[in-house]
């Protein structure tokens, strides 16, 4: 048991080490994950110059980076399936997942997309966001931005529109934090907005992954910088 115990210590120890690189962080997966690439298994691999997963189960891939508030990343995807799901993670704490935002393209059999926050699935605890509600928390942060920060910093929810993508096609997707709005974009087309009265930053909210469920998916040309 305490053998048991020190392992996983040291499993957690080594998905929330200080970070590594710096920004601004560029990777094609031309050779084998380097040391800053850390995760507690789920098969992730560079195969042929790009990242491959076929069934992870949330166990992300995470890149021992700090995230900066404003950050911009980019990559390019491609789904080796009819069931799509490209999925990564952002502003997580670097060992679990739903940690941060989620952002999903053509998940659920490749028939939505979402940005979720703190909950994937965040219909189990609050409703879908819908626009009414996004302007009424505009409002409130612009009233008073501390109090909204305060209330609603353990908020789980996610937006989400109906989306497919075609297989065998590489897609390029971009997702940026300015202050309070995450926005998704897809071939430069805006996808997704999610606007957080109180936006996961810092320690414990600052680090990136790739995830999967059980899709076969490629990632390439991944690049983080600060806005």
């Amino acid at each position: 048991m305490a053998r048991a115990i020190l392992l996983a210590a040291l499993t957690l120890a080594a998905c929330t080490a200080a970070p590594v690189v710096p920004l601004p962080y560029r990777q094609e997966f031309s050779a084998p994950l380097g040391r800053e690439w850390q995760a507690t298994g789920g098969g992730w691999r560079a195969i042929d110059g790009r990242l491959f997963n076929d069934g992870a189960r949330n166990v992300p891939l995470w890149l021992n980076a700090a995230l900066p508030a404003d950050v911009r990343v980019s990559f390019t995807a491609e789904a080796k399936s009819a069931a799509g799901d490209v999925k990564v993670e952002l502003f997580g704490d670097g060992r679990s997942h739903e940690s941060g935002y989620i952002v999903i393209l053509a998940g659920w059999n490749n028939s939505r997309s979402i940005i979720a926050r703190l909950a994937e699935h965040g219909e189990r605890y609050n409703p879908v966001r819908t626009p009414e509600r996004s302007a009424a928390l505009r409002a409130e942060v612009a009233r008073d931005p501390d109090a909204a920060r305060a209330a609603h910093r353990d908020q789980r929810e996610i937006i989400e529109r109906p989306a497919t993508i075609e297989p065998d096609r590489v897609y390029r997707l971009r997702v940026e934090r300015r202050g309070h709005e995450l926005t998704f974009h897809v071939d430069d087309v805006l996808h997704l907005t999610y606007f957080d009265p109180s936006p996961l930053a810092g320690p414990g909210h600052d680090r990136f992954a790739f995830n999967n469920w059980a899709s076969p998916v490629l990632f390439d040309d991944l690049l983080i910088e600060p806005l």
